[in-house]
């Protein structure tokens, strides 16, 4: 095992070192690097003087971004080439975490879907500054499983300052670091927010003044539409093509209600599903941020190709824990991934030229990002619903309270056993009522029934189909613990036994004392009429 588990991790470099040269290579040809030039003129034009572009529509990012733009100009080699280079480094760092938190009883598997993930994009991977908040996110999932809360809000903090996605971390959150986090959060978001009031506020602004993008989900039917005729006409504003005119208004204002409800809903699942009314899986701290972050891009009017690495890093993540209920919304989201690179850059002026073709093409893509967000929630709201209630909320009963009132057992008084008020019979009974599924069926039907003093000498009236044991709550306490370790809680009531299970090694050395005093205690049977045990 250990032998194939090098050799996978070897093939896992391989493979990262060829496609990141190739990457390499395209994006330093000559006219190749994107946004590059934008970021290599904000440099010239501000950040080198130690001032932010907030006046420049296209300047639409937290003021954390402008430290990231300025650190490849610091670095030898040219700006677009330390750019590049800074990219391809984040990109190593999370390559890195993925491995270690495989092997701290994870999976490769996460590695090896951002090994292969990063490149399905293309160069908009690393031509975009995003893998720098993808770095941080994944930093904060992965180091923050180790019960460091306050360093998992810190880098969320960090990662929101430079874009504002890796909030939907908070979404992950375990059940008594909400608090942590939050304050760990804001004070990084602020300490570098605060200082730039004017550039955030820029950022704000910039951000609710744009448009309906040409890629985003509400804008598919439009641009579906438009092959047939549809007035939607395309205009470049905010560094982006935006559909204007006809029905885009209405399809902007819904898809902003949209995001306001998606966080609404997140959040009130978080207070949900982290309160005694929900049910929180150790899973949910990456699988949960998963899912806010597909629904952001299935709600947001604004999706650029390389929001798709947003995802990406995610899933990977939740992947390499090797618990996870996103497996299937991993597989739409590289799916999606793939297309991505098809709308843009390969195919991008025939998509604005109203090709039907790519059109398609990026129907598909947005509905298997819809499909990405549907299978991702389903899992997580159905794992967060208590498996002892029913869906009209009310409890589910266990077998013994499902019998006749008559054939209930009754908790066992001080009077039915003087001196030993723990003392029960465990009694097989011929059926008891079927489980819901056949996994859900115990390894034996036990109904608990109270012990009389009598029965412990004289035992059953003749003719009675079973002669019960009696036995100590304290000396079984360890065995319905192991039968309900392996089965689910419905099928074996815990409710007249003791709250909380003792270790067996006590109750195997006190039950022959207690029992022994018990019997001293007992009243004679002859002063008792038998009773049948029915």
């Amino acid at each position: 095992m250990v032998r194939w588990r090098r050799i996978w991790l070897a093939a896992l470099w391989a493979v990262w070192l060829v496609s990141r040269a190739r990457l390499y290579l395209l994006v330093t040809a000559p006219h190749m690097n994107g946004d590059v030039g934008i970021y290599q003129h904000w440099y010239a034009c501000c950040l080198s003087r130690g001032a932010v572009p907030a006046a420049d529509q296209m300047w639409q990012y937290p003021p954390g971004a402008a430290l990231v733009l300025w650190l490849p100009g610091a670095l030898p080699g040219g700006y677009v080439t330390g750019f590049v280079l800074l990219a391809i480094g984040c990109d190593l760092a999370v390559t890195l975490l993925l491995c270690a938190r495989a092997r701290r009883g994870g999976s490769l598997a996460g590695a090896w879907y951002w090994a292969c993930g990063v490149p399905l994009l293309g160069a908009v991977a690393i031509t975009r500054f995003d893998v720098v908040p993808v770095a941080l996110s994944v930093a904060a999932l992965t180091l923050g499983d180790r019960g460091h809360g306050g360093l998992r809000g810190a880098l969320t903090g960090a990662g929101a300052a430079v874009k504002i996605w890796p909030a939907a971390l908070l979404a992950g959150t375990p059940p008594g670091q909400l608090r942590r986090n939050l304050a760990a959060g804001a004070a990084a978001f602020a300490a570098v927010c605060v200082p730039f009031a004017g550039a955030t506020a820029s950022f704000l602004a910039h951000q609710a003044a744009r448009g309906l993008e040409v890629e985003s989900v509400a804008a598919t039917p439009l641009m579906v539409g438009r092959l047939a005729g549809w007035p939607a006409a395309l205009v470049f504003r905010y560094g982006s093509y935006q559909l204007s005119g006809g029905h885009a208004a209405i399809a902007l204002d819904a898809s902003r209600i949209a995001v306001v409800l998606t966080v609404a809903a997140v959040a009130g699942w978080r207070l949900l599903a982290g309160s005694r009314h929900g049910r929180w899986r150790p899973e949910f701290a990456a699988d949960a941020p998963l899912a806010a972050t597909l629904l952001f891009l299935v709600a947001s009017p604004v999706l650029s190709a390389q929001y798709l690495l947003w995802a990406t890093g995610l899933a990977a993540v939740c992947l390499a824990a090797d618990r996870t209920t996103q497996r299937p919304a991993a597989i739409a989201v590289l799916a999606a991934a793939g297309l991505t690179q098809v709308v843009f850059p390969v195919a991008w002026p025939s998509l604005l030229a109203g090709s039907g073709t790519i059109t398609a093409v990026l129907a598909v893509r947005n509905l298997l990002l819809v499909a990405a967000a549907a299978l991702s929630c389903r899992p997580i709201l159905r794992a967060s619903w208590p498996a002892d209630e029913t869906p009209s909320g009310q409890r589910e009963e266990d077998a013994s309270t499902r019998l006749p009132a008559a054939a209930r057992p009754q908790r066992p008084g001080a009077a039915d056993v003087p001196g030993a008020p723990g003392l029960v019979a465990l009694a097989p009974v011929g059926r008891s009522p079927a489980p819901r599924r056949a996994r859900d069926r115990p390894p034996a039907a036990w109904q608990e029934r109270p012990c009389r003093a009598s029965q412990l000498t004289s035992g059953f009236a003749p003719g009675a189909d079973h002669r019960p044991m009696c036995v100590f709550v304290i000396e079984v306490n360890w065995q319905i613990s192991a039968a309900d370790s392996r089965t689910r809680p419905i099928a074996i009531s815990l409710k007249r036994r003791s709250s909380r299970p003792l270790a067996a090694n006590a109750n195997m050395t006190s039950a022959p004392t207690v029992r022994t005093r018990a019997r001293a205690s007992m009243r004679s049977p002859v002063s008792q009429p038998q009773r049948s045990g029915r």
